[in-house]
């Protein structure tokens, strides 16, 4: 898979959940404050949406390096630390994402052979739950990415940003 269509693929998935989750809010909120009527089903879809968005995103916030972190090997110890207590921070990233993928898939599978169902809007809680091992998948590849970005000489930690 290429950068781009990953960039493309996360951002129309984020950006379309965020937007129908903004649209969904404000219809609910002038229903129900202006027409005294609400929607029994918008703010469980908002909540999906915005669990979509997150996922999704965190592997979005991998690919810009957006994701908080602690620099103070960076700033101590200098770069050379910096870049191998980074790699090494990121192969345990990669870790953890593989197995919150392979469980979260598990955890999906299990949901779709019980039929569980949600509340309102009786879709199945699979479709919820796949959004865990979508992202995290998407992260993984991510942080693999960014590793060899750093192997490849492309990350600078030189400069206290560490693009």
């Amino acid at each position: 898979m290429s950068k781009n269509f990953l960039d493309k693929v996360e951002g129309i998935i984020s950006s379309s959940c965020l937007a129908g989750m903004a649209v969904i809010i404000a219809v609910q909120v002038f229903m129900r404050y202006v027409l005294q009527s609400s929607l029994d089903w918008s703010e469980e879809l908002a909540r999906y949406l915005f669990i979509w968005s997150v996922y999704v995103g965190c592997s979005y916030a991998t690919q810009k390096d957006r994701h908080l972190e602690v620099t103070i090997c960076r700033t101590v110890f200098g770069p050379t630390v910096a870049k191998y207590v980074t790699i090494a921070a990121y192969i345990c990233t990669v870790g953890f994402c593989a197995c919150t993928t392979l469980w979260g898939f598990q955890m999906a599978d299990f949901l779709a052979g019980t039929g569980q169902k949600t509340p309102a809007l009786e879709i199945q809680m699979y479709w919820v739950f796949l959004s865990v091992p979508v992202g995290m998948g998407l992260m993984a590849i991510r942080t693999v990415q960014r590793i060899l970005s750093i192997l490849r000489g492309e990350v600078d930690f030189e400069t206290p940003s560490c693009n």
